[in-house]
């Protein structure tokens, strides 16, 4: 009878060894598809540091998570947060979309950096692939992720304002407490779920928009990044310009949702879209009826300038 039982004991081990094996190449798998899927899709290099799955629950941790600024900008990472906690399913892993129940981001930090009259996240917008990924023709890269997400919480994020403007050469850091969208990639008319580089974009989008509501920006800085944010936006769908347009206070969420309908007001008209986005003196009706005009001319040229309008 013991020679049954060191048998059986023998093949549980090999079993338990087994699973140990495959659990942690599947961390490594998640790991490496994570860094694939948003490189490719952003146009931009993205590190993960490890990917960590519960084996009792449908938890996923993604750590050290670090995307890249574009070319020609001095911060190295546009975008890093240390722990994002995923609530999904082992079975939705293997699906397309990827359904999220919810994903977690704790103290982010965004670098929102200025040169040449464009931000970071801007110049980052314009330089990825446009429309729908496309399948790789690399096989080794798989399927273009898409992601149906039910809620996604940002915490406790540090946005560094970099202005690299004259008179105006250190970082700014503002603080946005929390954020929260729903829904994303199941908006009307949409079942495939929202590309990885929407999700992210969305994400830094919402920040940079936060954090000119928050305060301590001056007004021409404030003016710029709020034109960035409007252009960015502009380029989203509908669902997805509610969203950003949903967790932003204040003036420019009012902008940003009046955006939705009219996501081209303001290439047609960059003079009325600064009315209201510079701190000024309002009627009861809710309309400035002063500004300080050197500040309002200045923000003026400088959105018509990248605008590609000629100044004054």
């Amino acid at each position: 009878m013991k020679w049954i039982k060191r048998i059986v004991l023998a093949v549980v081990l090999v079993i338990v060894i087994a699973v140990v094996v495959v659990f942690f190449s599947l961390d490594r798998i998640i790991k490496n598809q994570v860094q694939t899927q948003a490189t490719n899709q952003l146009n931009l290099k993205t590190d993960l540091g490890g990917a960590s799955l519960s084996l009792f629950g449908g938890k996923l941790g993604l750590h050290e998570l670090q995307i890249a600024s574009p070319q020609g900008y001095t911060a190295p990472h546009m975008f890093e947060v240390g722990d994002t906690n995923v609530a999904v399913s082992y079975g939705q892993l293997r699906n397309q979309p990827v359904h999220v129940n919810s994903i977690k981001i704790d103290k982010p930090k965004v670098v929102i950096e200025q040169k040449d009259g464009v931000f970071n996240f801007k110049k980052a917008m314009e330089g990825m692939p446009k429309g729908e990924p496309a399948p790789s023709e690399d096989k080794s890269k798989g399927e273009s992720m898409k992601l149906i997400i039910d809620d996604l919480t940002v915490t406790n994020a540090d946005v560094v304002v970099r202005p690299n403007l004259p008179g105006l050469s250190n970082d700014i850091t503002v603080k946005v407490p929390s954020l929260t969208m729903k829904n994303i990639g199941t908006g009307e008319g949409n079942t495939n779920g929202a590309a990885v580089k929407d999700v992210v974009m969305q994400v830094i989008s919402a920040l940079a928009a936060n954090a000119t509501e928050a305060g301590g920006l001056p007004d021409q800085l404030k003016a710029m990044l709020k034109t960035d944010v409007n252009q960015v936006v502009s380029n989203f769908g509908a669902e997805a310009q509610k969203q950003i347009a949903s967790v932003v206070p204040g003036d420019l969420g009012k902008t940003l949702s009046a955006a939705v309908k009219d996501p081209n007001a303001l290439m047609k008209d960059p003079g009325k879209a600064l009315q209201g986005l510079v701190d000024g003196k309002k009627d009861a009706s809710g309309n400035a009826t002063s500004q300080p005009a050197n500040v309002e001319k200045e923000a003026t040229d400088a959105l018509k300038g990248l605008l590609g309008g000629k100044k004054k």
